[in-house]
């Protein structure tokens, strides 16, 4: 009793106007559909001057008007401020009732539609083989002579795919692992070098082997600073016979 009842018509006014989005488009899109025999002639007939049509425009004209609008109402004694404000709120107001007759005029020609079963897989058919998905808007909702209009459209028509993996591309941030590896990376550089200078270090001091005569190394910290008291007084010795020749 289910599979004989018709398919309900989940139409989302933005991507029915982003799709069909010029006649030859419209045209090229539903012939397909109506040589399988899912749209008739008269809606094949119906879409492709329908979506063609001005009520795309309507939300842009009735914004256009607050121009004219403005000039009209605009009375000498109004600020600058006052004149803007007007305007602004015109505007609004003129696209929202752009907006409001395009949906009215989407509204009539869905419920013309003489069957909107066959016209529901139709665009069934058109999404999955365009990937075009529309985002969320009013959407109108047809069942036989039922028909409605909601804020956003719950169904598949309006909910994007999950795209395979290889057609995410997606930019991995370094991992904990890559971390510590660049840690211990810059660690071994400058260990290296540390053991290279304490290496040098220890070539300049002299070795001291345990079983050997423990006062050696002493009289030989002595001998280094014996030496080194000489060359400083010998430095001493050259700046005073400098300030003395001077």
């Amino acid at each position: 009793m289910s599979s004989d009842a018709p398919k309900p018509l989940s139409y989302n006014i933005a991507w029915a106007q982003r799709t069909f989005s010029d006649r030859p488009t419209t045209e090229a899109l539903l012939a397909p559909e109506r040589d399988a025999g899912n749209v008739s002639f008269n809606d094949y007939q119906a879409a492709a001057r329908f979506f063609a049509g001005s009520h795309r425009l309507y939300r842009f004209i009735g914004g256009f008007l607050a121009i004219p609008v403005t000039f009209v109402f605009r009375r000498p004694s109004w600020s600058p401020l006052r004149t803007c404000s007007f305007f602004a709120a015109s505007t609004l107001c003129g696209s929202f009732t752009g907006h409001t007759m395009a949906i009215s005029a989407h509204v009539t020609f869905v419920r013309s539609l003489e069957d909107p079963s066959g016209f529901a897989q139709a665009l069934e058919n058109i999404r999955k083989d365009s990937g075009v998905y529309a985002p969320s808007g009013p959407t109108i909702v047809r069942s036989g002579s039922q028909w409605s209009v909601n804020a956003a459209d719950p169904s598949p028509i309006e909910t994007s795919p999950t795209l395979p993996s290889t057609e995410r591309p997606s930019i991995n941030p370094p991992s904990k692992w890559d971390q510590i590896r660049a840690v211990n990376a810059r660690t071994s550089t400058n260990s290296s070098w540390d053991a290279l200078r304490q290496r040098h270090e220890r070539t300049r001091v002299p070795s001291v082997n345990s079983d050997s005569d423990p006062d050696a190394f002493e009289r030989s910290r002595t001998e280094d600073r014996v030496a080194e008291q000489a060359k400083f007084n010998e430095m001493l010795e050259r700046e005073r016979n400098i300030k003395h020749d001077s």
